[in-house]
């Protein structure tokens, strides 16, 4: 079966590029867990605590990167900033028909998106949490689908996924 993967990914470039762009994304992902990220952690941490202060939530700072919820400590992992992911989605964001400069403006912009939305969906968690919302609901499931969402959209940005309405006749309904 390997022989025939090997011979089918031989043939079609598309496919090999695909493949080897997905493959890229893991090491990618772990790599960024070598390093601490302790700035980034920090200014994650400030980041939430100043969001909720907005909101009136009861966040206690208790390090540079942890705090207390409603008695409850979190401490702000390299995760929580979404760098590994941010990373890991290079090799699916990266376009070689754009010079390294757009590129790398094209990726500042795509950066700053991303933590936008990954502090506001950490802000109003935290937000959530404090108001007696579960852990799960409050910051689980947003998690999950702030990642999936995230996936679904590199997804079409590559062009290997598109979302159109179908177009067609409906059937009659009996």
């Amino acid at each position: 079966m390997l022989d025939s993967v090997k011979e089918w990914l031989s043939k079609n470039s598309k496919a090999q590029e695909i493949a080897t762009r997905l493959l890229l994304v893991a090491p990618l992902f772990f790599l960024t867990h070598a390093f601490s990220w302790n700035l980034l952690r920090d200014w994650t941490t400030n980041l939430i605590i100043q969001g909720n202060a907005l909101l009136e939530t009861h966040l206690v700072r208790l390090s540079p990167t942890s705090f207390s919820v409603g008695g409850h400590f979190f401490q702000v992992a390299v995760a929580c900033t979404s760098i590994d992911a941010l990373i890991g989605s290079l090799s699916l964001v990266y376009d070689r028909r754009k010079s390294l400069l757009k590129f790398f403006g094209f990726f500042l912009v795509y950066s700053v998106i991303i933590q936008v939305i990954n502090l506001l969906r950490l802000i109003l968690g935290f937000f959530a949490f404090d108001h007696g919302v579960s852990w799960k609901i409050a910051h689980e499931i947003p998690s999950g689908g702030f990642l999936f969402i995230w996936f679904i959209w590199l997804l079409w940005y590559r062009g290997w996924v598109s979302f159109r309405l179908h177009t067609g006749k409906r059937r009659k309904e009996i």
